[in-house]
């Protein structure tokens, strides 16, 4: 475990002491230890025990005794071999020589963290967070280290005794331009054989249909610690009633998620999904998907100005390998198997607003956002699919955060270029298929009473395309409410 005085040391512009109160002048020259502190701790770990041996010789000086720097020093030593039990006393004799010491303070609270006293270790950085005079770089480890704190009051603490389930069921009613996901054109143009092109009316029936509907979701989430690691189980039933059966539509996922280490900076993430849906009373498309993903520690950000290097502190880069198996009963022909790979950055970021807010406060003002670009190739499970394979890019924008005083907002920004390998169809030019889709969704919750909240969602979506009859467009705005269980 590395003593978060290095992330200190790394972060900020200037040396930890700089903002430190200065000491009194003292009446007569106290004597100089003989170890004088220095940074950065060495990596190898032999080198890092014999710097351990030689403060526990010095510590007796006295010198030594009355020197805050010596006792942090000493403190981040024996806090970067893991004996975080032997830390806790330099470092507690730090801070009564010098109680404004930020690295004293931060390598203490992680000190008490690994020896179970959370509490202790909040107080800690609570009380950091607020001093007016904090660099912005220090609050984000700051902000990174309460996430971390707080992970095992929220999850492992709370699971001990077993599975731990959260229900949502929400009913929403509103209105949609595009039930039926029709092309937004009324004629197709065909090529036929020794007719050349040929305008032709789109039939009403495959033309956009808009209406009323109303929106049933149930949402199921059990959550397992074991160890370190976190097991994530997920299961959702979604249902949209229209007027007419041939628009209204089922869909059921469930989903199984494991961590292996949610408060580390550095964790895989594995995930197996299957999906099916039902459109117009018939079954449309079965799916199933794996994912494997690292996730890196946020790295330096040297040379970013202050307030980038603050909104960049939570954040940590990440890989992923999928693999997507889908079928289509009611169409075999379209059968497919993605391949895939994805890059993205996930962010995490605390704000307390006021003075006093501890760690519970801090979740609370959470925003989440993340940038993911994902590219893959869809290969036919049979010759005779249309396009052949495609290739296909993505890029997805995510942002949820605090509204107002109780509320949450979320919204996410999709961007997807598909091109398909070989001329989808004779009928249609003999060219080959290029569509690129956009789609807006946004959501938001109020809480009206316990466990009861007004939700509301919205969404617009665009596909343009080389083709005609694959170019569509949709809105969507539904309002209703939502109520949750814990268990």
């Amino acid at each position: 475990m590395r003593p978060l005085r290095l992330v200190l040391l790394a972060a900020c512009l200037t040396p930890p002491l700089a903002w430190s109160q200065a000491a009194p002048p003292a009446s007569a020259p106290a004597p100089a230890c003989s170890l004088q502190p220095h940074y950065p701790l060495p990596r190898d770990r032999s080198a890092l025990q014999k710097l351990a041996q030689a403060q526990q010789a010095a510590a007796g000086e006295r010198g030594c005794l009355t020197s805050a720097a010596f006792h942090a020093w000493r403190g981040a030593t024996l806090l970067a071999l893991g004996r975080s039990s032997e830390a806790i006393e330099p470092l507690e004799r730090a801070l009564l020589h010098d109680p404004d010491l930020p690295g004293a303070q931060l390598d203490l609270a992680q000190a008490l963290a690994a020896e179970g006293d959370t509490a202790s270790a909040r107080s800690f950085l609570t009380a950091m967070r607020q001093r007016a005079d904090l660099p912005l770089p220090i609050g984000g480890a700051i902000d990174r280290q309460m996430e971390l704190l707080s992970i095992p009051e929220r999850v492992a603490g709370a699971l001990t005794d077993g599975w731990q389930s959260r229900w949502q069921f929400s009913a929403l009613g509103g209105a949609d331009s595009n039930l039926n996901n029709a092309p937004s054109t009324s004629e197709i143009t065909l090529t036929l054989p020794g007719q050349g092109n040929v305008t032709l009316p789109l039939d009403v029936a495959s033309q956009a249909r808009g209406g009323s509907a109303l929106l049933g979701v149930m949402q199921w989430q059990g959550l397992r610690a074991k160890g370190d690691s976190l097991w994530v189980l997920q299961a959702e039933l979604r249902r949209r009633q229209t007027s007419g059966r041939a628009t209204t539509y089922q869909q059921s996922d469930v989903a199984a998620t494991w961590l292996q280490a949610p408060g580390a900076p550095r964790q895989w993430v594995a995930r197996l999904a299957t999906g099916h849906l039902e459109y117009g009373g018939s079954s449309l498309l079965h799916a199933t998907r794996a994912t494997v993903q690292h996730q890196w520690e946020a790295r330096g950000r040297n040379g970013l100005a202050d307030r980038w290097a603050d909104h960049l502190a939570g954040c940590r880069p990440a890989g992923t390998l999928e693999l997507e198996h889908r079928r289509y009963p009611s169409t075999p022909g379209l059968d497919g198997l993605y391949q895939g790979v994805g890059l993205g950055w996930l962010c995490r970021r605390s704000e307390a607003t006021a003075a006093g807010q501890g760690s519970a406060d801090l979740t609370a003002n959470t925003s989440f956002y993340s940038v993911q670009a994902r590219l893959g190739k869809d290969r036919s499970l049979r010759d005779a699919r249309p396009g052949g394979a495609y290739r296909r890019a993505e890029i997805r924008v995510q942002w949820d955060g605090p509204l107002f005083s109780k509320g949450r907002i979320g919204t996410q920004w999709t961007a997807t270029r598909q091109i398909d390998g070989q001329p989808y169809s004779v009928l249609l030019g003999n060219v080959a298929r290029s569509t690129l889709r956009h789609v807006l969704q946004l959501e938001a919750s109020w809480p009206i009473g316990e466990n009861l909240s007004l939700v509301g969602n919205a969404e617009v979506a665009r596909q343009s395309s080389n083709l005609a009859v694959f170019e569509t467009r949709q809105r969507s705005l539904y309002v209703g409410l939502r109520w949750e269980v814990m268990r």
